[in-house]
C-alpha cells in the first residue's frame, strides 16, 4: 500500500503543475490573478493566436523539430553499432572503450561549452541546426551506448551463434537478428534522446544566436521577457512548447518502459 501511495504522490506532483499550466492558458490574466485555481467560461483559446503570431512559434517549432529529429537519427545510428561491437563483438579492448564512453556522462556541458565553441566556429557550425545537433547527438552518445550495450549483453547468445552457423557476417546478425530484439531498447533511446534534446537550453543558448535558427525553449525564454505580466499568454506559449514531449511520450510510454527495464535481469 506504501508503494501505491508514493507512486500515486510523484503522480500528482508531476502532472498537476502541468494540467494547472493547461487550464491557466484558456483564461484571462485577470481570472488568474483572482482565483488562481479557478475555471473560466468561455475557454480563450485566443491566447494560443497570440502566443503563435506574437510568439514565432510556428519558426521554433520547426527548429527544435529539426534539432530533436536530427539528434535522435544520429544517436540511434552510431549508438546501436557501437553497442552491438562492444556487447556481442567483445573485442578486447571492449571493456576500455566502454569506460572511455562513459567519461561522456561525468562532463559537464558548461565545462566544454568555450572549447565547444571555438572548434565549431572553426568549422563554420556555429548559429546552424547541424551544429547544434553534432553537439547534442555528441551528448547523448554516451547513455545510448551504455543503455543499449546492457540490452544486448541479455540477448540469448543461442540466437546469435544460431546466425552465425547459418552463415550470417556481422552485418546480417545486426540488422536481422539483434536489431528486432533491440527495439524496446531503441525505443526507450528515442523517446529520452527526443525529450532531452527538445528541452536542451545550454547548447541553443550558446550556438544558436540569430532569432531565425533558434528551438522553442531559447524562443520561450525571449517570450517570457515580453509577455511577463500576460499570464494567460505565457502559459498558452508554455503549453504549446510542452505538448510535443507530452505526446511523444504517450505514443511511446509502453517502449520506453520495456526499453529501460530490458536487460535488469538476465
Amino acid at each position: 500500500m506504501s508503494a501505491h501511495t508514493a507512486l500515486v504522490v510523484m503522480t500528482l506532483v508531476s502532472v498537476v503543475p502541468l494540467v494547472w499550466i493547461w487550464l491557466q492558458s484558456l483564461r484571462t490574466s485577470a481570472a488568474t490573478a483572482a482565483d488562481p485555481f479557478g475555471l473560466e467560461w468561455p475557454l480563450r483559446f485566443g491566447n494560443y493566436v497570440t502566443a503563435w503570431n506574437a510568439g514565432r512559434f510556428s519558426d521554433y517549432l520547426l527548429n527544435s523539430t529539426i534539432v530533436a529529429a536530427g539528434t535522435v537519427a544520429l544517436v540511434v545510428v552510431l549508438a546501436f553499432p557501437a553497442a552491438y561491437a562492444l556487447a556481442v563483438l567483445n573485442p578486447r579492448w571492449a571493456d576500455a572503450t566502454f569506460l572511455l564512453f562513459l567519461l561522456g556522462l561525468m562532463i559537464p556541458i558548461w565545462s566544454i561549452v568555450i572549447p565547444l565553441f571555438y572548434q565549431l566556429r572553426s568549422l563554420g557550425l556555429v548559429n546552424t541546426l547541424a551544429g547544434a545537433i553534432l553537439i547534442e547527438a555528441a551528448l547523448g552518445l554516451p547513455f545510448a551506448i551504455f543503455l543499449l550495450r546492457a540490452n544486448l549483453r541479455a540477448l540469448p547468445r543461442e540466437l546469435i551463434e544460431a546466425g552465425r552457423i547459418d552463415g550470417a557476417g556481422d552485418l546480417r546478425l545486426m540488422w536481422s537478428v539483434v536489431r528486432p530484439l533491440a527495439v524496446p531498447a531503441l525505443g526507450a533511446i528515442v523517446v529520452l534522446q527526443f525529450m532531452t534534446s527538445w528541452n536542451e537550453l545550454v547548447v541553443p543558448l550558446f550556438f544558436l544566436q540569430t532569432d531565425d535558427v533558434r528551438t522553442l525553449p531559447i524562443g520561450l525564454t525571449f517570450f517570457q521577457g515580453r509577455f511577463t505580466t500576460d499570464t494567460a499568454v505565457l502559459a498558452a506559449g508554455t503549453t504549446i512548447a510542452s505538448l510535443p514531449v507530452v505526446i511523444i511520450y504517450l505514443l511511446f510510454n509502453r517502449q520506453f518502459v520495456n526499453g529501460l527495464t530490458a536487460g535488469a535481469t538476465k
